[in-house]
């Protein structure tokens, strides 16, 4: 059975276009009547649908990290061991500049900017609750004595800085796969810069966790 494609007067098709918009032009220089014309539709139509611009990229970063969460959920479910479950999430992380890229760029480099009062909290409590699910996975590891850090939730910082600013450098059709980069950063994390390349274990643990995270969006990239 066929999905369903979203009318071009359908909320999640506004967002789609809203969304690869910002990505290419940055949140300042995108304007709802722009959104309507690439749709074919009137502004009244958006504005029906969204109050504002303001609103809009709101819910592009609950829909956004509402898959995020979903990910990471599969994820717990899927892997009890605390090593693959943080190789899955550095790879749910990269995975997603790739296969939900224009929500990525739009949350990732527009949001922080824009948002103030009610919404901006909301904003950081979604940030929140997601980093303290990479804090949890690191300090299960040191409590399993199968991860050292001295200060789990600096190392999940890093991790993030790691892969959440990867839009400022990967380009889906580079010289590396998003699997490739993913492998690289995790024998860079978990082994060490000293660690040999190849250990045999470790690639293992890389490719169980990226097949898990592949079977989490069915291999499908996701529409925003």
């Amino acid at each position: 059975m066929t999905g369903r494609i979203p009318r071009a007067s359908s909320r999640d098709a506004i967002l789609r276009v809203f969304a690869e918009q910002v990505a290419e032009r940055g949140y300042a220089d995108t304007s709802l009547g722009d959104v309507a014309a690439e749709l074919g539709l009137s502004k009244g139509t958006i504005v029906h649908h969204f109050r504002s611009k303001e609103a809009m990229l709101g819910e592009l970063h609950v829909a956004y990290f509402g898959r995020r969460f979903a990910e990471a959920d599969f994820i717990a479910a899927e892997l009890d061991d605390p090593v693959r479950r943080l190789i899955a999430m550095i790879y749910a992380l990269l995975k997603a500049h790739r296969d939900d890229r224009a929500a990525s760029l739009a949350c990732l480099r527009e949001l922080v900017r824009y948002f103030e009062g009610e919404v901006a909290e909301y904003v950081r409590g979604q940030r929140v609750a997601y980093t303290e699910i990479l804090v949890g996975i690191l300090r299960d590891g040191v409590r399993q004595g199968v991860l050292h850090t001295g200060d789990p939730r600096m190392t999940a910082l890093h991790i993030f800085g790691m892969c959440n600013y990867a839009w400022t450098w990967y380009r889906p059709d580079g010289p590396q796969s998003i699997e490739q980069i993913a492998a690289q950063f995790t024998h860079d994390i978990l082994g060490g810069l000293t660690h040999p390349a190849g250990d045999a274990a470790l690639t293992d643990r890389i490719d169980e966790a990226i097949a898990t995270v592949r079977r989490a969006s069915g291999g499908v990239p996701h529409p925003v």
